[in-house]
């Protein structure tokens, strides 16, 4: 049987299906965006789940987030109408980016 393994291929979402261009908000990664209540950093991926088709033929993404001290939890959208569009964090009011991706090991 023939298995194609798409570990680690840009824009695989976690069932495998890879999208037309890929976004690196995937879940476990970290946020260096501090919470609306607590304010503290960083916010974790929690879910990562897909919504619907855009108009593009751009996967729209929910993106729900934890804080790690308090547990609030926060959301946002991916490819919000069109490809590369990202909404505000619907308590917070900050609109996410790239380079908000915390590396792994990375301590403040």
């Amino acid at each position: 049987m023939f298995y194609n393994n798409f570990d680690n291929v840009h824009g695989e979402d976690r069932y495998g299906m890879v999208g037309k261009i890929g976004d690196p908000f995937r879940e476990e990664c970290e946020l260096a965006i501090s919470c609306y209540r607590c304010h503290e950093q960083p916010l974790v991926i929690a879910e990562r789940n897909w919504m619907d088709t855009n108009n593009d033929d751009s996967q729209r993404y929910q993106i729900v987030v934890v804080c790690e001290h308090c547990g609030a939890v926060d959301e946002f959208i991916v490819n919000d109408g069109r490809e590369h569009k990202i909404g505000k964090l619907k308590h917070r009011k900050y609109r996410p980016m790239e380079v908000d991706i915390m590396k792994k090991g990375t301590v403040d």
